[in-house]
């Protein structure tokens, strides 16, 4: 469905279209009544057959579909002179000059839309139109909205060239204009997409720069594939964001071509800020995933907004449903040794927020190879579903006996909110002292011959709304940003 549609004019596009195929069943039918022709009937619902099968064009008089509605009428208008030569009356005269003239009128714009000559009739009053038009809304969206825009995107659907007069005007607003009709196209020959890029180096704005490289996200020319990488370190967001959407469109084969240079942007401590990648989620390719399960091996910011970038693809699969298995392969990646640690993590925690650690998982996340803050991480859903877990209770004494004051904290936090143990804690902004007492209590608790769970004053009116791990509940965790990471561990085992 084209997205710059107006509404109102594909309302009366369609009931063209109903109009024009009813009318040789209707013609026959009255004539058959009128008659009483058994011929005429059975060319009626012949008609009314081959109509319905043109119904669901969307421009019956517009090529492909107009050739064959011409040769309805022709074989109406001989249907009917046959069946009424020998005693024409006023009714039959006037059918057949009604299906000679639509014929005619039919070939006729047959002809005009299949030379080309009406696409460029439409597309220079709709350019002229915006070349003189005076005021323009503030938004690049209600640029796109105009109804002169969608009248040139429909117009130059066979022909990208017919919009290029607005791409030479210095006005932005202009550009954009003929950049939103150019959108959403299948084909494009390598010429016209070479305009477009010539004309994105020359943008000031970083709206043009955008609009330019979703317009030419489905072509596949070495020139778009640099421009796109290019495009990736923009310095506007907007622009780094539309470039990542062309990427994403052109799959594994054009993640393939520009896998280095999707390496350099993640690298580029200025855009760490970013995050995972714009507009990933979901979307990415299997070629990507291999890539980034590479690279959130490696130190610094491309490991980081690598492990966000699979979390939040990760994220909008699993909430979505649509592959059941994942949420196993991902289990199994979390305990995995040979994943990177980081990343290991940060699945463990996504797991864990859309609750999918399963009994089995929650026992292997525990075993003593694996890294502390997954080993929290399973303890803490497992004392979520029974506060008096013995196993769970045995694991945390077993961490807490390392003398790591960060796991020391973590530990405080889950006996705290689950098991109602009074350590002192707040929420967040701890202080020093509280911290160390803490700490020194989780020591005490897991050096002690004690069997039982912990034996403290329960901490009244405590909710269920903060994270133990990490201060934050499960909910504070957006989709947009999944993988918020806790408190860093050291891992001694």
């Amino acid at each position: 469905m084209d997205r710059h549609a107006n509404s109102p004019a594909r309302g009366l596009a369609l009931v063209a279209t109903v109009v024009l195929l009813l009318v040789p069943p209707a013609v026959l039918g009255m004539a058959a009544l009128q008659r009483g022709s058994a011929l005429l009937a059975i060319g009626a619902i012949g008609q009314a057959l081959g109509s319905a099968l043109l119904v669901r064009s969307r421009y019956a008089w517009r090529p492909p579909a107009s050739g064959i509605v011409i040769c309805l009428y022709l074989i109406a208008l001989g249907w009917l002179w046959f069946a009424t030569q020998d005693s024409p009356d006023s009714f039959a005269r006037f059918g057949r000059g009604l299906f000679l003239v639509a014929a005619v009128g039919l070939l006729v714009c047959h002809d005009f839309i299949r030379t080309g000559v009406e696409p460029r009739r439409r597309a220079k009053k709709w350019t002229t139109a915006l070349l003189t038009r005076a005021h323009w809304p503030r938004t690049a969206d209600e640029v796109a909205h105009l109804p002169e825009v969608r009248a040139l995107y429909t117009a130059v659907r066979d022909d990208p060239t017919l919009a290029f007069p607005l791409l030479d005007d210095p006005r932005p607003e202009v550009q954009l204009a003929a950049l939103f009709a150019l959108r959403d196209r299948e084909t494009w020959r390598w010429d016209a997409t070479a305009v477009v890029v010539e004309s994105a180096k020359k943008a000031v704005t970083s709206e043009v720069r955008a609009a330019t490289l979703r317009a030419v996200a489905t072509a596949d020319t070495a020139a778009i594939a640099k421009l796109i990488g290019e495009s990736l370190r923009d310095p506007s967001p907007e622009v780094r964001a539309a470039a990542t959407e062309a990427l994403l469109t052109g799959g594994d084969a054009r993640w393939a071509f520009l896998r280095n240079a999707v390496r350099a942007a993640l690298s580029d401590v200025h855009l760490a800020a970013d995050g995972p990648l714009p507009a990933s989620a979901g979307r990415l390719p299997a070629s990507a995933l291999c890539d980034l399960f590479t690279w959130a091996g490696e130190p610094g910011t491309l490991a980081e907004r690598a492990v966000r970038t699979l979390v939040t693809h990760y994220h909008a699969i699993l909430s979505a449903g649509t592959h059941p298995g994942l949420a196993a392969e991902l289990g199994r990646q979390v305990t995995d040794a040979e994943s990177p640690a980081v990343l290991r993590l940060e699945l463990a925690l996504l797991l864990r927020n859309l609750q999918l650690i399963p009994p089995a998982l929650q026992d292997r996340m525990t075993d003593p190879d694996q890294p502390s803050p997954v080993r929290l991480i399973a303890v803490e859903v497992m004392l979520a579903a029974d506060p008096e877990d013995v196993t769970a209770l045995d694991v945390l004494r077993g961490l807490g006996r390392q003398q790591n004051r960060e796991t020391g904290l973590a530990i405080a936090r889950v006996l705290q909110k689950y098991c109602g143990v009074a350590f002192g804690l707040p929420a967040t902004n701890a202080s020093v002292k509280q911290q160390t007492d803490a700490v020194q209590r989780v020591y005490r608790w897991a050096t002690s011959k004690l069997t039982g769970g912990p034996v403290d004053t329960p901490l009244p009116g405590r909710g269920d709304d903060e994270d133990a791990l990490g201060g934050l509940p499960p909910s504070a965790y957006p989709a947009s940003a999944p993988g918020l990471t806790p408190p860093k561990f050291k891992n001694r085992r």
